[in-house]
């Protein structure tokens, strides 16, 4: 039987869910979205030959929509959780999971009363050089240093530009990104965070930010993520007793160094994630698997968020709620 699924926030990002949830995933179909903007969201629902609906709770309550991809600005992905799991659907729900910890907090508590446990969309676990990093880390024996970056263009969205919307700037929309990735290669959390942040072009939010954290193991890891410059970079850099590794997961390949040899792997970064994430989806709710990423993997990354948060406030470093 098709798993049909409703998209709520259908502007670029979620435009993709639409593309990929009718062409690229056996078994799974879009039947409905929903954008705030009317006249584009129409438009965009006849081009993909799917039902519009200009409100969110009517999507969720929709018959022949069995499962929900919320893909919204932040501010708002706390509400339409709930609303979603309330309804008792499966959701999929776009990072961060939400703008605030405290937002975090209480959607943990509803997830575990759901029928069916929500699905985070960290889309990065999919890419196919972070997963062969996954596979290379065990060959570098005890990790004592990771550093990740991401520089991107400054953003052309308007509502990642106004401060009556956007909830955060770098940390929240991309550094989650970053601390999810080094929880996943690692396995270990964050117990500490020394932060600072910096409003270069965006006039609302940080646009910059570094970052230095400790894990519970005592390894210390380098965060940055530029988001004003015209140019893009995604690299992975892991050193550990038996060697280092290298990875770029915007262009794809990976180094590793152990001793005088060198092994490269030409990995491809440009695989599209979502089909992944949408396949992956679909094999959780009807096999009744916990998901790969879930609610409270989206708590651990909200705290190292807040943590940042408070450190570049305080100039000091601070302790990651446990």
């Amino acid at each position: 039987m098709t798993f049909r699924i409703g998209i709520i926030g259908a502007g670029a990002h979620g435009e993709r869910y639409v593309r990929h949830g009718l062409a690229d995933v056996p078994g799974l179909t879009v039947t409905a979205l929903c954008r705030r903007d009317r006249a584009a969201g129409e438009a965009l629902a006849a081009r993909h030959g799917v039902r519009y609906l200009p409100e969110a709770a009517a999507l969720v309550a929709e018959p022949d929509v069995d499962g929900v991809v919320v893909c919204t600005p932040p501010s708002s992905h706390a509400t339409l959780a709930a609303m979603v799991l309330a309804a008792g659907k499966p959701l999929l729900l776009e990072k961060p999971m939400t703008g605030t910890l405290a937002e975090a907090v209480r959607l943990v508590a509803l997830d575990a009363a759901a029928p069916h446990p929500l699905f985070l969309g960290q889309s990065l676990r999919w890419n196919p050089v972070i997963a062969r990093a996954r596979e290379l880390w065990p060959l570098l024996g005890r990790v004592h240093l990771v550093r990740l970056a991401q520089r991107l263009a400054p953003t052309t969205l308007a509502w990642q530009r106004d401060p009556h919307e956007t909830v955060g700037g770098s940390v929240l929309l991309t550094g989650v990104h970053l601390f999810d990735l080094v929880r996943h290669l690692s396995g270990r959390e964050f117990t500490e965070i020394d932060a600072r942040q910096r409003q270069v072009l965006n006039p609302a939010v940080e646009d910059l930010f570094l970052a230095r954290g400790q894990l519970d193991d005592g390894c210390w890891v380098s965060l940055e993520v530029s988001k004003y410059t015209q140019s893009r970079a995604a690299w992975l850099e892991v050193v550990g007793e038996d060697g280092q590794l290298w990875a770029d997961y915007l262009e794809g390949g990976l180094v590793l160094r152990r001793g005088r040899d060198e092994e490269r792997f030409d990995v491809p970064a440009t695989v599209p994630t979502l089909p992944l994430v949408l396949r992956d989806w679909l094999a959780c709710v009807r096999d009744g698997t916990p998901p790969p990423v879930g609610a409270r993997d989206g708590l651990a990354t909200l705290q190292v968020v807040d943590a940042c948060y408070r450190s570049s406030t305080t100039g000091k470093s601070v302790a990651v709620a446990p």
